[in-house]
């Protein structure tokens, strides 16, 4: 089943015309008498869409009690790595459930923010969340923050703030232990070349606890995926 976000309401008994990206996608994979999920302003209805005359139309026919997101807000700041690995992250975080990405400049990032390519690259990572959320059928869509430097991340903080280190195994706490029973979490990744001491030092200064995703180490992105799908799971569990 199709899901597309509304720039408009919806509401049950009447007709929703999609908008010109929504038509072509419901163009390219042939939707004709096919249910499909209207979701806006955070609320899901269900309806069938057809073609008349040229445009996609939905006929609402009954609302959708389900939110499928998690009851945590979950954000994920990872810093900048090479733009296929970061897109990826982008679209698996979204798939996950995490409600905000704050992408961030440290000193070891091999990628760095160019201002010629912010509007442009901005609006490309929210379509690729966008188009996530629609896939995995979230209630929301999540934001992707303007890129920021490891100094300015004190602005995006939680109830509880960690930031998984490579070196803090066998000393602090697993990421599991730090995020349970939280309502609200944020997460810095470091990037390809981890965090240097003096910016953990930073960070912790700024109220980020160390923490541990295990024994191993692991690529950058892995890292952004594995601590999200942590959270998400430890969150969805206790609302079960």
């Amino acid at each position: 089943m199709q899901q597309y976000f509304c720039d408009s309401p919806v509401k049950v008994g009447e007709d929703y015309i999609l908008n010109q990206d929504h038509a072509h996608h419901a163009e390219v994979v042939r939707l004709d008498h096919e249910k499909v999920r209207l979701v806006y302003d955070g609320i899901g209805f269900f309806g069938e869409c057809m073609k008349e005359k040229g445009n996609y139309i939905v006929h609402v026919t009954a609302p959708d009690p389900r939110i499928n997101e998690p009851a945590v807000k979950i954000t994920l700041a990872p810093a900048l790595i090479r733009r296929e690995k970061f897109e990826l992250v982008l679209q698996k975080a979204a798939e996950l459930g995490v409600s905000r990405i704050v992408p961030f400049e440290s000193s070891r990032c091999v990628v760095h923010a160019k201002k010629e390519k912010g509007e442009r690259q901005l609006s490309r990572w929210q379509d690729i969340v966008k188009e996530a959320a629609e896939q995995c059928k979230r209630n929301q869509i999540p934001v992707v923050e303007e890129i920021c430097s490891l100094k300015d991340l004190g602005e995006f903080k939680s109830e509880v703030n960690c930031a998984p280190y490579e070196n803090a195994y066998g000393t602090s706490r697993f990421l599991s232990d730090a995020v349970d029973g939280r309502k609200s979490i944020t997460i810095v990744i470091g990037p390809e070349g981890g965090f240097s001491e003096e910016e953990i030092k930073q960070l912790q200064q700024m109220g980020f606890e160390a923490v541990t995703l295990g024994s191993r180490i692991l690529r950058a992105e892995t890292a952004s995926l594995y601590a999200a799908a942590v959270c998400s799971e430890v969150c969805e569990r206790k609302q079960k």
